[in-house]
């Protein structure tokens, strides 16, 4: 493990001081739109009698016929718990049942109760790879994702909404992409989520 991190820490070091040399490391990457990232959270993940909740993402193929939805989804103490980078048309409709495909093959193996997803957009060019992307020429993947509200009498309310859609900085692509990576490469396949064909269901 020491020598997989000796291994990474330089690349991270260099793409950091490429990054602040072009003088964008302290402001935001910035795609045709500026809206490559978008974030959103689940809730009563692991609740009994809770039903799933559901991620819906797809692409409006303004820019790249085809897009890689590159997701990482966190804990709520920010472990992350799993990551993948799931391929998306122009117009397609992708569906993942957040209980099952991103959290059913945790890198802990604990099933986070709630926590956070986070979607960054990048030009599918033939490799969907959530650890090394260029995301600064893909507009955003829209994404929304329904919430398990808290029981009132015998039943979980539901809600849904659309990601958020934010600015991406230059040590936020890293943490993700960083994060992604080690979990890909330690997790012994764990810490991999599922992606879905498009029009599931």
């Amino acid at each position: 493990m020491n020598k997989v991190i000796c291994r990474f820490l330089p690349v991270l070091t260099i793409a950091l001081v490429i990054a602040l040399a072009s003088g964008v490391a302290v402001a935001q990457i910035g795609g045709p739109t500026g809206e490559e990232f978008t974030t959103n959270y689940f809730a009563n993940n692991t609740t009994s009698g809770a039903p799933p909740a559901t991620l819906r993402f797809t692409e409006h193929g303004s820019v790249a016929p085809l897009e890689c939805a590159n997701i990482y989804v966190y804990a709520a103490d920010q472990q992350l718990a799993e990551c993948c980078s799931c391929p998306v048309s122009a117009n397609g409709l992708v569906h993942e049942n957040v209980q099952k495909d991103l959290l059913g093959n945790t890198l802990t193996r604990v099933i986070p109760n709630e926590g956070v997803i986070q979607i960054v957009s990048s030009v599918d060019t033939g490799v969907c790879d959530p650890t090394t992307f260029n995301p600064d020429i893909a507009p955003e993947v829209d994404s929304w994702v329904t919430h398990v509200q808290n029981k009132v009498g015998t039943a979980f309310p539901i809600t849904e909404d659309r990601g958020d859609e934010e600015f991406l900085s230059v040590p936020e692509i890293l943490t993700l992409q960083g994060d992604c990576y080690f979990a890909t490469r330690l997790g012994s396949g764990f810490g991999v989520c599922s992606c879905n064909p498009e029009a599931l269901k």
